[in-house]
């Protein structure tokens, strides 16, 4: 990130999405784990048959681990993290690693709402919201102030400027 440039507007917008995203991931996530019979966030078990779940277990597994703790990472990486090993899943090697994990935790947020729609259809407008998430979050993190600011310039630079 370049520090001498004013953080943009964008960036915090972007910080608030994704750490609101880790919030309610981990809250989600953990309630299914806790409560794999749906009963706590009022999810009946009807919503399993035609998928590969028995119970809501897995499913609130994958959300703790993919839309709860990635996006909290994201965030760490977003707001100048210095750890040189999340780079190995970095694609683009000339941008932050949290820059490159926000925009993963937009795909998975889209990806997760697509296939939740394909197995149980559409049953609540907070379907909706998430995926209209999982888009701004991905359209933010691709705007060129946004990609400039996590831009790392010169060779040798350490992940967290």
């Amino acid at each position: 990130m370049n520090a001498n440039r004013n953080t943009p507007h964008w960036v915090y917008l972007l910080w608030v999405l994704v750490g609101f995203q880790s919030i309610s991931g981990l809250a989600g996530g953990l309630v299914m784990v806790f409560d794999p019979t749906g009963e706590t966030l009022r999810m009946p078990g009807i919503f399993l048959m035609g998928t590969p779940f028995k119970d809501y277990f897995l499913p609130g597994l994958i959300l703790l681990l993919f839309l709860g703790i990635l996006p909290a990472f994201a965030l760490l990486g977003l707001l100048g993290l210095r750890w040189e090993w999340p780079r190995v899943l970095n694609l683009y090697r000339d941008i932050h690693w949290g820059w490159t994990y926000s925009l993963y935790v937009a795909i998975v947020l889209i990806l997760w709402m697509d296939i939740q729609v394909f197995f149980i259809g559409y049953w609540h407008f907070i379907q909706t919201f998430n995926a209209l998430m999982g888009v701004l979050i991905l359209i933010i993190t691709l705007l060129p102030p946004v990609v400039s600011y996590y831009r790392l310039y010169g060779k040798g630079r350490d992940s967290g400027e």
